[in-house]
């Protein structure tokens, strides 16, 4: 083998020799080599992922693996502005209270709930998200592109979500009261409410935990997601 340097954090190596791998291991007092089949080196990758579990910030939840990175992000209930677009190609900027909103995403696939509380955990139940373009929890972004999931992405997602018109697609069943959720957003920002109407949202029996076990790891299947 080559003369290298090898840097002073590492652990461990994998060399790619004709016909087989090497993998050194680094130890305080020697290094211990072992030859592994391409085989073994597969299932080795194949089976590689990585998982924060659930911590305390706005990024809850990231999980790389094979299948696709997987990211669940929040934002506290908050006044935003967004742009509507009204039957008649009616266009208007509304700058109204919406509730915390939850985003799950696994490769280029985001989902978007509402929660009724401040406070975010895995157990917090879910509920519909009050805006359009959302199907089944699933955003539907159009022609726009979207980056791969990533915590160095998330915030341009987010971006995303609230620069892009929303439309009258899938804007039907989103609130407890308007048969046409853009009517409600209309309404809180014309009457210049200033917290969103907790009792609007359409509550699910589900949690963020039930969400991720069956988007993500595929533990269980639910028609909803």
């Amino acid at each position: 083998m080559r003369n290298h340097t090898v840097p002073s954090d590492a652990s461990a190596a994998l060399y790619f020799l004709p016909g087989q791998y090497l993998f050194e291991s680094f130890g305080e007092n020697r290094n211990a080599l072992k030859a592994l089949s391409s085989t073994q080196v597969t299932r080795a990758f194949h089976d590689l992922q990585t998982d924060t579990g659930w911590i305390d910030r706005r990024i809850l939840r990231y999980r790389e693996a094979t299948d696709g990175n997987a990211i669940l992000s929040y934002l506290p209930a908050s006044e935003r502005t967004i742009t509507v677009v009204f039957p008649g190609d009616r266009t208007k900027a509304l700058t109204l209270p919406l509730p915390t909103l939850i985003l799950l995403g696994k490769g280029k696939d985001y989902y978007l709930w509402a929660a009724p509380t401040s406070k975010v955990t895995r157990n917090t139940p879910i509920a519909v998200a009050p805006l359009p373009n959302i199907g089944s929890g699933k955003i539907c972004f159009g022609k726009n592109e979207v980056p791969e999931t990533h915590p160095s992405t998330i915030g341009s997602v987010w971006q995303l979500i609230f620069d892009a018109p929303f439309n009258g697609d899938h804007s039907t069943g989103r609130c407890q009261t308007e048969n046409d959720v853009r009517d409600l957003l209309e309404k809180l920002a014309t009457n210049k409410v200033k917290k969103f109407p907790t009792p609007q949202l359409i509550m699910s029996s589900s949690t963020i935990e039930d969400a991720w076990a069956s988007i993500v790891e595929r533990t269980r299947y639910d028609s909803r997601f």
